[in-house]
């Protein structure tokens, strides 16, 4: 039985048998879709990776400088309380040490000062007067009198010609800090004897020790010397520890200026600020900055994950988009090729408006004018 065919199946057939429909076409390294990805993420994904990076630099160096300010607005406040009450005693003994009782050097006078004082400044716990002898004048309590020849703020006074003196020292009864302040009476400029406060600066302390952020955040107050007056740990109040190799402390001995430093503390990366006071004392206040800088990491995190989630929908609108406009090009090279082979029954067929779908109907055309003219031979 006879079978007839088609011009476009013998031609097909023709090209079969020469090899020519089997040979492997060669294939571009870098196609027209990987192209058009490429462009389409580095377009889509380039600028919102530079904006998220651009926005995390931003977050940090913000931070940085908030953190660099709470330091220092902290240390401040901190220490314009310790000058405040530093210069109230010192204000309240030179307005007694002025008074009329004081400067005639008469212990029953004086006695009646020096409680009134103590009744109105209760953290003084004793106030006394002290001779140009070395002796007790008067005191405030009942307690026997003694030489102060060899304390240093006496010596200040009476010998180095000083209009103030203090020092601090661990008291007897209460075995903390004391500061022990002394003024001179002086009687129409001539120095008749020594007014002396000692003050307990626990209040003052607790100010300072009692300051904490987070976890790791505390401050602590070192005087002229470099030792400890208020620290968290009562071990270093109570025995005085000297902190001159502490960074910070080191720091401002160096220069007796305000420093902002990053050091090592306790194996951690820490972020410190120091500041001094009139007389000698040093507040510092410290933080780890992993602790600091805790909402910089969840920032991080979170930017993060925001940036791989609208990366990934980019790169998959991209790859759609890219898809979706390379498809038409390879369903009309394959509609271009079986042409070429002699298969005219498959129509080319043009969806839309746009560019690619005018030359799909081109290749319709074109198809249709193959095959009539095939038919016509």
């Amino acid at each position: 039985m006879a079978t007839s065919s088609s011009p476009g199946s013998a031609r097909v057939a023709e090209a079969q048998a020469t090899g020519f429909a089997g040979a492997p076409r060669p294939r571009p390294k870098l196609g027209l879709l990987g192209k058009l990805t490429i462009i389409l993420l580095g377009v889509g994904v380039g600028p919102l990776l530079a904006f998220g990076l651009f926005m995390l630099a931003q977050q940090k160096a913000s931070l940085s400088a908030e953190a660099d300010r709470s330091m220092q607005v902290t240390a401040e406040t901190i220490s314009a309380q310790v000058d405040d009450w530093f210069d109230k005693n010192v204000r309240a003994l030179r307005a007694a040490a002025s008074l009329p009782g004081m400067i005639s050097m008469k212990r029953e006078e004086q006695v009646s000062v020096l409680r009134t004082v103590q009744r109105t400044y209760p953290w003084m716990y004793l106030v006394h007067t002290v001779g140009l002898n070395a002796f007790n004048v008067a005191r405030s309590d009942d307690m026997p009198f003694a030489d102060h020849s060899d304390r240093q703020y006496f010596k200040d006074l009476a010998a180095g010609g000083k209009d103030l003196a203090w020092s601090v020292v661990i008291g007897k009864t209460t075995g903390k800090p004391a500061l022990i302040i002394a003024v001179p009476i002086r009687d129409s400029g001539n120095l008749v004897g020594v007014l002396i406060a000692a003050t307990s600066i626990e209040e003052t302390s607790k100010i300072v020790a009692n300051w904490k952020s987070g976890e790791t955040g505390f401050a602590f107050l070192v005087d002229e010397g470099s030792y400890v007056l208020a620290h968290p740990r009562k071990d270093l109040v109570q025995t005085r520890k000297r902190l001159d190799a502490h960074p910070m402390v080191a720091a401002y001995r160096a220069d007796n200026k305000p420093h902002l430093l990053k050091f090592v503390d306790d194996g951690q990366d820490t972020l410190g600020y120091v500041r001094g006071n009139p007389a000698g004392w040093a507040v510092v206040v410290q933080q780890s900055q992993k602790e600091l800088f805790a909402p910089l990491q969840s920032t991080l995190t979170i930017t993060v994950v925001l940036l791989i989630g609208a990366s990934l929908l980019v790169a998959a609108a991209c790859v759609a988009a890219s898809r979706a406009l390379v498809r038409p090009i390879v369903e009309m090279t394959a509609a271009a090729g079986q042409m070429s082979l002699g298969e005219l029954e498959v129509p080319v067929i043009g969806r839309g408006d746009d560019e690619i779908s005018m030359l799909a109907r081109s290749l319709e055309l074109l198809r249709k004018s193959m095959r009539a003219a095939m038919e016509r031979l």
